[in-house]
C-alpha cells in the first residue's frame, strides 16, 4: 500500500471521527429531555421531572468531576443506564444523553459515587426512641403487631463473574443457590415500602441468617427493647427478630401467622418497586462491574427509591415480573438456645395480643 492511499484513509478516518463527534454533540445541544411530555420523560427515565429537577439541583453543586460535559447530560446518561440497565455503549447513544462509550463508563461511575456520597442519609434506621415509635404506631394500624419497627429480608442482585484469581474473594463466592454470580443485599423495610437499612456487601453464596448474625442492624436491636423486626423462616427466632411458627397449632396462631405474613409482605413489595423502576438491577440484566461498583449501583438505586418514596408516595411504577426477593430454603438454627427460647416468649405475647 503506497503512502500517499494510507495517508488518505488516515485522513478518512480522522474526518469520519471528527462527523461522529460532531453528531454526538448536536445531539446532545439540540435535545432537551425536560422538554419531552411528562409520561415520555418518567417511562424513559423511571423518575418524574420534579424529581430530577431537584436532584440536579442538589448534586450540581458538589460537581467536581474533570470533564468539558455539561452535569445534566452526565446525569441523565447515569440515570438511563440504572432505569434500563442497558450496555454502555447504548446508553450513549441515546439522544438525551449522546456521548462516547467511556465517557459514559466515567459519568455513571461518578454519578453513583456522589449520589451515595451526597444523599446516603436517605436511607437511614430509626435510633430515637420518637422515630422507632412513629414506625411501630403505623405498622401496628395497618397490620396489628404490635412493637414492629421494620421487615427484613435479602434478594440478590445479578453481576458478571468476578475476577478469579482475588484470593480474599474468589469468584465462586459469588454463585449463588440459583446457579449465577450476584451480591445478596439484606435490607429493612417500614410499612410504607421505605428502606431502612440496606447492605450491598455480602457475596451471593452467603445465606441470609448469616448475613445477619454480622449485621449492624443485628447489633443495634440486640440493645434495643419493645422494638421488633419480621423476617421469614430463613432466619433465627430472636428477642428482637420474628419469623413465623412453623406448624401453627390453634386458630390464634394460624391467624398470627397470616397477620406476619402479610406484614412481612412489604419488604417484598419494597424489592419489587426497587427492581421494576431500577432494571439494572433485575436478575436479567446482569451488571458487568467489580462487586465493589456493583454495591454502589444498588445502594444509589435504594437512595433515589427512598426519595421518591418519602417526596412521592403516591407515585407508583409499573409493576412487571421482576426477580424479587423470595422466601429462602429451609429454617436457620438458632445460634443461641436462650435467645430462643426469649424469642418464643415474645412471639407469643404478639398471638396473644392478637384479637
Amino acid at each position: 500500500m503506497s503512502s500517499l492511499l494510507l495517508l488518505l484513509l488516515i485522513e478518512d478516518e480522522e474526518d469520519e471521527i471528527l462527523e461522529r463527534r460532531h453528531n454526538l454533540r448536536s445531539l446532545r445541544d439540540n435535545s432537551d429531555p425536560m422538554n419531552l411530555p411528562s409520561g415520555t420523560f418518567k417511562h424513559h427515565f423511571r423518575l418524574p421531572k420534579e424529581a430530577c429537577k431537584l436532584l440536579i439541583e442538589d448534586l450540581m453543586p458538589k460537581d467536581d468531576q474533570a470533564t468539558s460535559l455539561p452535569f445534566g447530560v452526565r446525569f441523565f446518561c447515569c440515570l438511563t443506564f440504572l432505569a434500563h440497565g442497558s450496555y454502555q455503549k447504548c446508553v450513549a447513544n441515546n439522544m438525551y444523553a449522546a456521548l462516547s462509550q467511556p465517557s459514559a463508563s466515567r459519568a455513571i461511575k461518578y454519578l453513583v459515587n456522589l449520589i451515595v456520597r451526597e444523599k446516603s442519609s436517605e436511607v437511614n434506621f430509626p435510633t430515637t426512641n420518637e422515630e422507632q415509635l412513629a414506625i411501630k404506631t403505623r405498622f401496628y394500624t395497618k397490620f396489628g403487631l404490635k412493637g414492629v419497627i421494620g421487615a427484613i429480608d435479602c434478594t440478590h442482585v445479578a453481576l458478571i463473574c468476578p475476577q478469579k484469581n482475588d484470593p480474599s474473594r474468589p469468584c465462586s463466592l459469588y454463585m449463588n443457590r440459583k446457579g449465577y454470580y450476584s451480591v445478596n443485599v439484606e435490607a429493612v423495610c417500614d410499612e410504607n415500602l421505605r428502606f431502612l437499612s440496606v447492605d450491598a456487601t455480602f457475596p451471593g453464596s452467603c445465606h441470609d441468617s448469616g448475613i445477619w448474625t454480622t449485621s449492624n442492624v443485628r447489633a443495634f436491636m440486640s440493645d434495643q427493647r419493645g422494638s421488633l423486626l419480621i423476617g421469614d423462616q430463613g432466619y433465627p427466632l430472636e428477642p428482637w427478630l420474628i419469623t413465623p411458627l412453623a406448624e401453627p397449632a390453634t386458630p390464634r396462631e394460624e391467624k398470627f401467622n397470616k397477620v406476619h405474613c402479610k406484614a412481612r409482605n412489604v419488604i417484598e413489595r419494597g424489592f419489587g418497586c426497587v427492581k421494576s423502576r431500577f432494571r439494572c438491577l433485575a436478575q436479567h440484566r446482569t451488571l458487568h462491574y467489580s462487586p465493589e461498583t456493583v454495591t454502589k449501583i444498588v445502594n444509589a438505586c435504594f437512595i433515589l427509591h427512598n426519595i421518591m418514596r418519602k417526596r412521592w408516595p403516591c407515585d407508583e411504577v409499573e409493576f412487571e415480573n421482576y426477580e424479587v426477593g423470595e422466601e429462602s430454603i429451609g429454617s436457620a438454627n438458632a445460634t443461641n438456645s436462650s435467645l430462643h427460647r426469649e424469642g418464643e416468649r415474645v412471639r407469643q405475647q404478639l398471638i396473644n395480643y392478637l384479637s
